[in-house]
């Protein structure tokens, strides 16, 4: 009983994070506007200056559909798409549509990690959390066109259900996570783990219902199947030209990253690609720590160990400082490492909301890549 109100109040924090994240990210992209676009207006520039590499992808599909053949686009799983399309209804814009299920999603995403952390921590725990995935250094991608507040808002649900028993709950938030990004299929071990734990580690036909979390999946590929011939289209596309990704070890991608970075001939280059090397060691150094660390339950470190080993067992490292948001529960491992060091906390969130500034400064300049 003495948790309830606490876990009501997470309303009004994750609201708060929300607001203040977006005023940051309003402020930066309007400096940017006035100092390198003087000549646009700042409602086109904000528009149009939000939409880059794969929300272009996202928002083509909200208006116009898959395309009649193979092509890249089939790689984004139609969720996302398919919410912009519904909120497009009421707005007639599909960028205005976006910010908007963004703004919803990433205050849901926000609430259930806060009751996630409350329910293995303490209320000061479960609040800096919130604000540390509020402001973190890449939550501008919570913001823009981009898949990522839908997939945390139905992962931290599904993993909030599943710790608290709540199996068909846990399974329907998994599928919602499937249907927004591949990654979602990481909370099916989690969620079969936590099944595992509650009936003793003895196996029951209750646990082959985790796979139901992959059904959206199934129907994508069926309508593919009927779309363009292909039921395999999703991973099709990843191979086409435009991606060319294939399943590679780690390592391996590490080394290509790596060798671009050392051997790149401008600053520019080497910034892109030391974020992509920071992020991924930072992803696997948060994952061993989970591992090590016998607080962390062994589901939320099972789940971020295969988001980040989709994400990273690539021919080459892309997009890693986006994909780690995917690693939230993480944050129990840094709460735990701040525990003795309470004034560390609000220093590390202003720092990481700096660093969310300058991220954005560079997304509004179209100079982020990835």
């Amino acid at each position: 009983m003495t948790r309830r109100p606490a876990a009501s109040s997470f309303w009004r924090t994750a609201l708060a994070a929300v607001a203040v994240s977006r005023l940051l990210w309003l402020g930066v992209f309007i400096a940017v506007l006035i100092i390198d676009f003087p000549q646009t207006p700042l409602l086109t520039g904000i528009h149009d200056h939000l939409v880059s590499w794969d929300a272009v992808s996202f928002l083509s599909i909200a208006t116009h559909g898959y395309p009649a053949q193979l092509d890249y686009r089939d790689a984004f799983l139609p969720g996302f798409p398919l919410v912009v399309r519904v909120v497009m209804v009421f707005t007639r814009d599909d960028v205005i549509a976006s910010w908007l299920v963004n703004a919803v999603a990433e205050t849901i995403a926000l609430w259930y990690l806060g009751r996630l952390v409350l329910a293995e921590r303490d209320q000061s725990a479960a609040t800096f959390s919130v604000w540390l995935l509020a402001l973190a250094p890449t939550a501008l991608f919570l913001i823009a066109p981009f898949s990522e507040s839908t997939l945390i808002a139905s992962a931290a649900a599904s993993l909030y259900y599943a710790r608290a028993g709540q199996s068909g709950k846990a399974i329907v938030a998994a599928a919602l996570a499937c249907a927004f990004r591949l990654t979602g299929l990481a909370l099916i071990p989690a969620l079969a783990i936590e099944q595992l734990r509650r009936t003793g580690w003895r196996p029951r036909p209750q646990l082959l219902m985790t796979l139901a979390a992959a059904l959206p999946l199934v129907l994508y590929g069926l309508y593919m199947q009927v779309h363009i011939g292909d039921a395999l289209a999703l991973l099709d596309a990843d191979r086409l030209p435009s991606f060319g990704l294939q399943p590679t070890a780690p390592w391996t991608g590490f080394a290509a990253t790596w060798h671009t970075l050392i051997t790149a001939g401008d600053g520019e280059t080497r910034s892109i690609f030391a974020r992509e090397v920071a992020y991924g060691l930072l992803g696997l150094a948060l994952c061993a720590g989970m591992w090590v660390s016998s607080r962390i339950p062994r589901s939320l470190a099972l789940y971020c160990t295969i988001a980040w080993l989709m994400t990273a067992s690539l021919p080459f490292w892309r997009s890693q400082p986006r994909y780690s948001l995917a690693l939230f529960p993480a944050v129990l491992l840094v709460c735990d490492l701040t525990q003795r060091f309470p004034r560390a906390r609000p220093a590390m969130l202003g720092a990481s909301a700096v660093l969310m500034c300058a991220g954005t400064w560079i997304f509004a300049q179209g100079r982020w890549l990835g």
